[in-house]
């Protein structure tokens, strides 16, 4: 591919990409009812979500999983937990550690996201399977750097602001 020719497909990617991101994150932002009497923000819905696909996992499991900070996670958790979605434990085999797992209203919840997010699965497999596996393996090599660049930038230190 000349030059020309990659700058103009990555421009193009790059709009493609920031429209899907900024249109995803006003979805993030909007608070849904799935099933239960409460409203539940993108975090808490998705804590949900990783808690249902990982009964018994920890709060430190829980936060590498979903790629924030263990505090940030121990107040979606407790928000949960005041709303009776999910269950703390204790962990037999360590006095320390809290296992979490989700209540009967949470499995409502994460079956009504599951069923929200169904919505995009027939378009997707249409396209997907449209790829072949070296496609397949493209696509995933290129969401793989795109989560390390993002890994990179954000533990870089705060530079500061510019002499005036």
């Amino acid at each position: 591919m000349n030059d020309n020719r990659y700058h103009d497909s990555f421009i193009l990617l790059d709009t493609l990409f920031h429209r899907v991101v900024n249109k995803m994150k006003r979805i993030e932002q909007k608070p849904r009812y799935f099933g239960t009497p409460y409203l539940l923000y993108p975090s808490e819905i998705h804590t949900i979500e990783s808690v249902g696909r990982h009964p018994g996992i920890n709060v430190t499991g829980l936060a590498d999983l979903q790629g924030v900070t263990k505090g940030a996670v121990s107040q979606v958790i407790r928000k949960l937990v005041d709303k009776n979605m999910v269950i703390r434990m204790k962990d037999e085999q360590n006095d320390r550690d809290v296992l979490l797992k989700l209540s009967d209203t949470g499995r409502v919840a994460y079956d009504a996201h599951e069923e929200f997010h169904a919505r995009i699965y027939p378009e997707l497999t249409t396209v997907l399977d449209e790829a072949d596996e070296k496609t397949m393996a493209f696509v995933e090599k290129l969401f793989k750097s795109m989560d390390k660049f993002c890994d990179s930038v954000l533990n870089e230190p705060e530079s500061p602001p510019p002499s005036p």
